[in-house]
Order: structure tokens, then sequence, then C-alpha cells
């Protein structure tokens, strides 16, 4: 043993300084690799154990339910919906936002769908913009943050002259509600 570390000493000799301080970072590079890791590898084993085991336990159990049932989240998705007779109301903010982007509509063109067997209506709106472009995109953004009911169901733009900053737009939009009395 004593040959053995007298060879270690000797081949240190012949290393240089720098040399030193690589090999000496490298070994307090693996000290504190152990020191840490195994400690955690422990940790982690200790925990798989727990985790079969507690697999193992609540196989005979029943589960419980953690999501809610398509009824009870169906009516929570139809009371997210605005009330069916708040439609002018929020049609009037959507044109406050257009205003606010300086894009006013000629027309804006609506029909309400509303069937028998379904808790909500849909209000289809036809909306002809004409502005620039990032102008547009700011005010569809706006619309679908302030309003979570609403659906983009197609967008069309056209430009007229390549060089030209005025884009005219066609949003066909989609505003759910909810049926009023249910």
């Amino acid at each position: 043993m004593k040959n053995y570390i007298n060879l270690i000493k000797y081949h240190i000799n012949f290393i240089e300084n720098k040399g030193k301080c690589g090999l000496l970072l490298t070994i307090i590079c693996l000290v504190a690799a152990l020191g840490i890791g195994w400690p955690q590898a422990k940790a982690l084993q200790q925990l798989e154990l727990e985790t079969a085991a507690m697999k193992r336990s609540s196989n005979g159990l029943p589960r419980q339910q953690l999501a809610p049932s398509p009824q009870v989240a169906l009516k929570a998705f139809y009371q997210m919906l605005p009330a069916e007779q708040e439609a002018t109301l929020l049609l009037n903010q959507m044109l406050d936002i257009a205003e606010q982007h300086q894009l006013i509509p000629e027309k804006v063109d609506y029909v309400r769908n509303r069937q028998s067997t379904a808790q909500f209506s849909r209000y289809q709106l036809n909306l002809p913009l004409k502005g620039h472009y990032p102008d547009i995109r700011h005010f569809i953004a706006d619309i679908m943050v302030a309003f979570p009911s609403i659906a983009l169901s197609e967008i069309t733009l056209k430009r007229d002259e390549t060089q030209g900053d005025q884009v005219e737009a066609r949003l066909k939009l989609t505003l759910y509600l909810h049926k009023d009395g249910q």
C-alpha cells in the first residue's frame, strides 16, 4: 500500500500547477456528486417504494371521481354564456371596440339561430370592415378576449392596391348566448 502511495506521489510531482488544480477540482466534483447524488438516489428509491405500496393498497378501493359529471359540466358551460337578452348590449360593445381601433363597419348583418332542443342560441354576425391590417388584427384579438363566448368562423381579407395600406376585411363571427328562462 505504501508503495502505491509513493507511486502516486511520484507521478503527481511531474504534473504542473495547472494540472494539479484540474486534478483537485475533479476530485472535489466527484466527492460533491457522491455527497449529493447518493442521498438523492436513496430518497428517490424510498419514494418509489412508497408509491408502489400505495398503489397496492388502493387496488381494492373504489376510485373517487375527480371530474364532474357531464351534466354538471354542461350546466356550468351554459351558465358561463351571456344571457340572450344581452345580445344588443354585447353588439354595441363590439362596435365600441371597433371604433377604438378606428374601424367603423358600414353595416352589421346578424341572424339569430335558435334551436328548440339546445339551451343556447347563436348569433351569426357578418361584419365588413375597412382599415389598416394591424388595427383589424388587434380588433379581432380584443373581441376574442372581451367576449369568451364568441367564435371567429371566417375571415376574408382583400387589398385593392398592393402598395396601399387599407385592407377590406369581412369577419363572420358566431356569438353564443344562453337562452332566456332556461
